[in-house]
């Protein structure tokens, strides 16, 4: 009774924490401003990503590139060998892998749309902002890139907000005919559900296996 009892808690505490991690977020915060990529990813107020390298002694590296190179060496020896052997196999097996990845890579065409639907419904942005000068000292050319940067801005703002929800956005565009040179920069803040984010992939995956066994069966079928 004892161990059924401390097994009971055991499942309690388990499903309590994937309840916890399924109706959590995570926040991705990405930016490129004053001409720097920067990004990060906090869990529950910690940054996980981009996690700090390891820095390396130089003494080992320089062992590691010296067998490296000989092993590369080697490796290369080898495969010339195999290659001269081997060729017309290799080519059977290039276009085998070339019509597998083919299905694969059209199973999971098909398989995307009720994934994005469940990412849509994981994401928010909760603050968008750019700022962006168009420059160029000729005045019709300058305006004319305006124009098409704006159109574009429209353009992708309206498509994700009919897929993202978006909370704040601050955009800043701006044109300049004194300047020869553009300026372009932007960040965001943006929050993804851990749970919908579990459920965007489970529907891919169903509707990837789906499709993918489907085909196989109309292969067979025409093969028959």
């Amino acid at each position: 009774m004892i161990v059924l009892k401390i097994l009971g808690i055991i499942l309690l505490v388990l499903l309590g924490l994937l309840m916890i991690i399924c109706l959590s977020s995570a926040a991705v915060h990405l930016s490129f401003w004053d001409g720097k990529f920067e990004w990060s990813v906090r869990y529950f107020g910690i940054k996980i990503l981009p996690r700090k390298k390891k820095s390396e002694k130089p003494s080992d590296n320089k062992k590691s590139d010296k067998k490296s190179k000989k092993s590369e060496k080697n490796q290369k020896s080898d495969s010339d060998k195999k290659s001269k052997k081997f060729l017309a196999d290799r080519f059977l097996y290039k276009l085998q892998d070339i019509a597998h990845k083919a299905d694969m890579a059209d199973s999971a065409f098909n398989a995307l749309p009720s994934a994005l639907r469940w990412i849509g419904k994981a994401l928010t942005w909760y603050a968008i902002e750019t700022d962006i000068v168009i420059a160029n000292e000729d005045a019709s050319k300058c305006a004319e890139q305006y124009g098409l940067m704006q159109l574009i801005i429209q353009n992708l703002l309206s498509q994700t907000g009919n897929l993202i929800h978006v909370k704040r956005k601050k955009i800043q565009l701006r044109y300049d005919f004194t300047e020869d040179k553009s300026l372009y920069q932007f960040r965001c803040r943006v929050k993804l559900h851990i749970g919908k984010t579990i459920l965007a992939g489970i529907a891919f995956l169903w509707n990837y296996f789906k499709d993918s066994s489907q085909a196989k069966k109309s292969i067979i079928r025409e093969k028959l």
